[in-house]
């Protein structure tokens, strides 16, 4: 990891904090490396956890704020994580009602199903996903039964992915629209991640904007956001070499000491395309397939067409590495653990 880029990402998170007068939480789900959490506390509002393992590493580094959302709740984790959490976010009505009793300030996530142009595996909106309360059925059941909500004090809409400021926009419209005899009793609002707030084109004057405006109409309710991968941004790469390269009816395939299933789970889990340094995405006569080192038939990283000829021993570079890799790394097939290294 590159500290100065972090650096660079955190210094433009607490800017955008300060000029919108919203909370940044770093969530620990996308980036986890102990020796570098407590740099991100110091920068930021607080983490974003959901779990015992990772309210002990936001403990220990520090953290400012800690907030907790998960899909489900043991009864046995939220008694002795609720003393050291600021704000609990229950994914479903009946949790609510179940754990009602907590003394902490509780919030409920909604599921807005708007229609927005993400990718199904990772689309928090889709009509039959189980994150979040439908926004109709809430909306009913609040207009219905005031009196089982009382008790709530936020609202936590987590429905952008990889999301400029538009995104941002559509959903403070939505809220206002559905949610104005909600928003009076609140204390604040999570609006989740899929910001990309450390992206260059990110329109930070209009966030700040519409922030603002929102601000007025709704003084007393504080405004938290998780962009997720924008805290490590740009900020490392994952290196690996080539340990052996076969030819496979016609295509060459480099073998790396890697694996899909140990250090690239994103490739399995969200079709995600990876960056790797010396290619470019036009054809060349260096084509290779990369593959991973496991026993799996499937241990595809991808086709790759590289500026040069690939031996064995050469360095495969992937970039923009930091971001929800490190915290999926296993042990599978014998796998070692990937170094980290800050520079």
């Amino acid at each position: 990891m590159h500290q100065q880029k972090l650096e660079a990402n955190l210094q433009r998170l607490a800017e955008i904090e300060q000029q919108s007068g919203v909370k940044i939480l770093h969530t620990l789900k996308s980036f986890n490396e102990p020796s570098v959490l407590p740099t991100i506390a110091e920068a930021l509002s607080g983490f974003s956890i959901a779990s015992p393992k990772e309210l002990e590493k936001a403990l220990n580094a520090k953290a400012k704020q800690i907030h907790l959302y998960a899909p489900a709740f043991k009864a046995s984790q939220l008694e002795t994580m609720q003393e050291h959490i600021h704000t609990l976010s229950f994914n479903s009505l009946g949790q609510w009602e179940r754990f009602l009793h907590l003394n902490v300030s509780k919030g409920l996530r909604i599921n807005p199903k708007l229609h927005l142009p993400i990718p199904n595996h990772c689309n928090p909106n889709l009509e039959n996903s189980r994150l979040g309360v439908d926004a109709r059925e809430f909306l009913n059941e609040f207009h219905t039964n005031k009196e089982n909500f009382i008790a709530l004090e936020g609202l936590h809409f987590h429905a952008l992915f990889q999301s400029s400021v538009e995104g941002t926009v559509i959903l403070l419209d939505f809220i206002q629209e559905h949610f104005s005899e909600v928003l009076p009793q609140l204390k604040w609002l999570n609006f989740g991640g899929g910001h990309q707030f450390t992206d260059l084109n990110y329109d930070i004057d209009t966030f700040c904007k519409q922030i603002k405006n929102f601000q007025q109409k709704y003084p007393k309710i504080e405004l938290f956001f998780e962009p997720g991968e924008s805290v490590t941004k740009g900020c490392g790469e994952f290196v690996c070499s080539i340990l052996d390269i076969v030819n496979i009816a016609g295509q060459k395939v480099a073998i790396l000491d890697t694996s899909v299933e140990t250090h690239l789970l994103d490739v399995a889990i969200v079709n995600l395309r990876l960056k790797v340094k010396n290619t470019q995405s036009t054809s060349t006569p260096y084509d290779y397939e990369l593959a991973g080192n496991s026993c799996m038939q499937g241990d595809y990283i991808g086709e790759y067409f590289f500026k040069q000829e690939l031996s064995i021993g050469d360095v495969v570079i992937f970039e923009d590495m930091m971001g929800y890799s490190m915290v999926k790394t296993t042990q599978f097939n014998g796998m070692e653990r990937a170094n980290f290294y800050l520079l």
